[in-house]
């Protein structure tokens, strides 16, 4: 069994884009910890939380029951350390859950995009997808037709994707690569 574990960022950004329903299509189930759910306002109610653009679909998404907020035995987000300070409290707590399931011979898929976090992830020896990745595989599946808008719409929502990693998944995507 493959455990899916996400990080804020690219819950909010495939929200935002209203594609949040890739990643129940392409992986049936997605896990985020307490942390990420406070972060991304699925602790409280919708009347309650932060609200930010996506953020209807997130509990949408939680109240169809395949975005799941996992449970962490008590004191173990805490006792987990990372390598590098860029690490936020959310990543952290990713790593920390992915590590633990790890440990308990649980393939473990941990979506993230921070370099930080991906460079904390690898030194763990976890795998990791990020959202451009995430694009990639739902154009090879045929559940959208190309990336290439879905990549503007990121960063007209303020993603930050860099110039190489856009030609990267076009490039890997089969799509032409604009010009400087």
């Amino acid at each position: 069994m493959q455990v899916v574990l996400a990080d804020a960022g690219p819950l909010i950004g495939l929200a935002r884009i209203q594609q949040l329903q890739l990643l129940r299509d392409l992986f049936q189930q997605v896990w985020i910890t307490p942390v990420i759910a406070a972060e991304i306002g699925l602790a409280q109610s919708m009347e309650q939380s932060a609200v930010f653009p996506g953020s209807d679909r997130l509990h949408e998404a939680c109240g169809q029951g395949w975005l799941q907020i996992a449970s962490q035995p008590a004191g173990t987000a805490d006792t987990y350390q990372p390598l590098n300070p860029g690490v936020d409290a959310g990543e952290a707590s990713a790593i920390s859950y992915a590590m633990q399931q790890t440990a308990a011979d649980t393939q473990v898929l941990l979506l993230i995009d921070d370099r930080c976090g991906r460079a904390e992830a690898r030194r763990q020896g976890l795998s990791i997808i990020g959202t451009a990745a995430v694009l990639v595989l739902a154009k090879g599946r045929g559940l959208v037709p190309a990336c290439a808008p879905l990549l503007n719409a990121l960063r007209s929502e303020g993603y930050y994707l860099s110039d190489s990693i856009v030609a990267a998944v076009l490039d890997q995507a089969g799509e032409p690569v604009a010009g400087p």
